[in-house]
């Protein structure tokens, strides 16, 4: 054992104190990584993140029955002032029997979205979106409450609030008009449901029952309830196409950032294997032959320095991944998953399963040429087949690289998943089977 971990030592130091072969197999895939990231992490699954949206907001609204429902806009979308407490155009909705109160210090998600000025001149507030200062302007018309709003002389007529939009910010001017259409929906169907409950009151048990329930506080505060926003909040939420929440930094990282450092591994790993050409140029393997050292402790020296080359590789450009999204994410984020067990035994798969490689190179490759020709050849087809350029010809033919495995299972642990079982017997298949296949030629063919 203890030539075994010579040999493996020499390796080692022999590998880190080489300033090029450390530029290689750490510098390089961490650059490339992080210069993808930069340029598409927002675009990650398909999503972009949108916030700050600039608009501006013109309530011309003049009110009606001491109700302006034009304020529920710019309450809705305007934070308030530091130092003063939100404000409603409703009566106050006190949580009544079997229903919950919001919960105290909830954020409103368009505040974030959103960023609202309130103008008093449409023109403008027009001339801001045409100019590109504002995504949008929302101008709510005068007669605004007056047709909304429910009176037993006059019912819920139709009306309309402008949207004037900036057709050059088309996603920002989508969103500001769901949000609007959102809002006044819930000011309509809050009306209707007041309408609607009068009428039923004052059908059934006449117009005198009619005036106690509607004088009465409580009652007031309950139909309040249908359409204020604190009941019926809006809520954003990133998703992807296929429904799940977007993280397009962490999730660019881990998809191109593995996949390069699995890729940058399979050198290390065939480097350090065929190295032993060199040393029998040098003359150093001839020396270790005649010693009595059984060439499989020669070999097995070779592969545990070229292991750990392999795994502080991987370790050391994780670390370096997670602290580049956390610097892009604006806070700490660990971008792998929370299963550090698993973790670990991915990153041990790989390094083998890159070593294993290594070892079937050395017994077949006759000369340094031929060993570094095929393993150009090799790397390129798994890189091509896994993925590491970006995109995968074909999913068939790409469960034949490690690549793909591997890639795949740190994918799986960072969106949470622990079902890597096949992953893991495939890399470390690919350890067993091309490890016997290598040694069984280097014995055969290593003539010294």
């Amino acid at each position: 054992m203890r030539k075994i971990w010579t040999i493996a030592w020499k390796d080692l130091y022999t590998t880190f104190s080489d300033r090029n072969l450390v530029m290689i197999m750490l510098a390089a895939p961490l650059a490339i990584a992080t210069i993808i990231g930069l340029a598409f992490g927002n675009l990650a699954s398909g999503d972009i993140p949108v916030s700050d949206i600039p608009v501006a907001v013109v309530n011309l609204d003049t009110g009606s029955t001491n109700i302006n429902y034009g304020s529920i806009f710019v309450s809705a979308l305007v934070p308030p002032a530091d130092g003063e407490n939100a404000t409603s155009a409703l009566p106050s909705c006190e949580a009544t029997a079997g229903s919950a109160a919001p919960t105290a210090g909830t954020t409103n998600v368009l505040f974030d979205l959103t960023e609202t000025v309130v103008l008093d001149d449409p023109a403008v507030a027009r001339d801001g979106v045409d100019d590109g200062t504002y995504t949008a302007a929302i101008i709510i018309p005068a007669d605004f409450s007056q047709k909304i709003n429910y009176g037993f002389s006059d019912p819920v007529e139709a009306t309309q609030v402008e949207v004037y939009a900036n057709t050059g910010r088309a996603v920002g001017a989508g969103i500001i008009r769901s949000v609007v259409q959102s809002i006044g929906n819930q000011i309509a169907t809050g009306n209707i449901a007041v309408a609607a409950t009068l009428d039923t009151i004052m059908t059934q048990y006449g117009v005198a029952r009619l005036g106690q329930v509607a004088s009465d506080p409580a009652f007031a505060a309950s139909l309040g309830c249908a359409f204020t926003p604190r009941f019926n909040s809006l809520t954003i939420d990133q998703q992807t196409v296929a429904g799940q929440s977007s993280s397009g930094i962490a999730a660019i990282l881990v998809l191109f950032g593995s996949a390069q450092a699995m890729f940058f591994m399979l050198f290390t790993g065939q480097q350090g294997v065929l190295s032993i050409f060199e040393e029998r140029q040098q003359w150093t393997l001839q020396r270790l032959v005649v010693t009595p050292t059984p060439r499989l402790y020669i070999l097995l020296g070779k592969i545990v320095g070229t292991f750990v080359s392999c795994v502080v590789q991987l370790v050391f450009l994780f670390i370096a991944l997670t602290i580049v999204g956390s610097i892009m994410s604006g806070q700490a984020v660990f971008i792998w998953g929370n299963n550090l067990l698993l973790l670990g035994l991915v990153i041990c798969a790989a390094a083998a399963a890159s070593t294993g490689i290594g070892t079937f190179l050395a017994g077949v490759a006759r000369t340094p040429d031929q060993g570094a020709m095929f393993a150009q050849i090799l790397n390129l087809a798994m890189a091509l087949l896994g993925g590491a350029f970006g995109f995968v010809p074909s999913e068939a033919l790409s469960r034949f690289s490690l690549i793909y495995w591997g890639t795949n299972a740190f994918q799986k642990l960072a969106a949470g998943q622990n079902d890597i079982g096949l992953n893991l017997v495939i890399l470390f298949g690919f350890f067993i089977l091309l490890f016997g296949v290598g040694f069984w030629l280097f014995n055969r063919r290593l003539d010294i």
